[in-house]
């Protein structure tokens, strides 16, 4: 399901990441996107809005689905594009620049939809970042946070889904505690008013 959100670059991120305020998505030879701050540090200035508490999804309490080399990516693109809320950062009405898309927070019963689809490989990692799979943990684990990353267009043989960024609008010290722990990989890290960790 796609949500309206309204999207914000933490300053607090981009500074320490040193990135320039450009909004761009290319590729490089690994064929992984590469990001300006817009990007990279983009996080909602408020939480989707919610009637009822997140419901936790079966998946949460499953055992890690087993290993598969190669992935069997389901490669139908539009059902998968339509459960993520892709970001236009030029405001031109944009989403895919360069054969991948960012898209903005989903939340534990969204990501339990992606690994169902098998648009996402429980094993996909963003480079430093967790596996996928533990960063759909984290967030169960943790109501109120989300996960963001990027999806890869079907043209490309890097198709896929990679998460890259733990974030929730409201941090308090249980969660501050136990994000300092999990993300101490992380490239950049933000517990102050809210909970930001971003792996490049």
């Amino acid at each position: 399901m796609r949500r309206s959100t309204n999207l914000a670059v933490s300053a607090g991120v981009a500074v320490a990441c040193g990135l320039a305020a450009v909004a761009a998505t290319s590729t490089m030879g690994s064929g992984e996107p590469v990001a300006g701050a817009a990007v990279v540090a983009a996080t909602t200035t408020s939480a989707p809005a919610r009637t009822s508490p997140p419901v936790r999804p079966a998946l949460c309490d499953a055992e890690r689905p087993a290993s598969l080399d190669p992935f069997p990516f389901n490669r139908d693109a539009a059902a998968r594009d339509r459960l993520l809320s892709f970001i236009d950062f030029l405001g031109n009405g944009e989403t895919f620049t360069g054969g991948a898309g960012f898209f903005g927070p989903v939340d534990a019963a969204e990501l339990a939809t992606l690994f169902d689809g098998k648009w996402l490989d429980p094993d996909d990692r963003q480079n430093a970042a967790p596996p996928a799979w533990e960063i759909f943990q984290f967030v169960c684990d943790h109501p109120g946070t989300y996960a963001q990353g990027y999806a890869v267009t079907p043209d490309r043989e890097d198709y896929r889904v990679s998460l890259e960024t733990v974030w929730a609008p409201e941090i308090d010290d249980k969660l501050r505690a136990d994000a300092l722990a999990f993300c101490v990989e992380a490239d950049a890290v933000e517990t102050s008013d809210h909970l930001e960790c971003f792996w490049d």
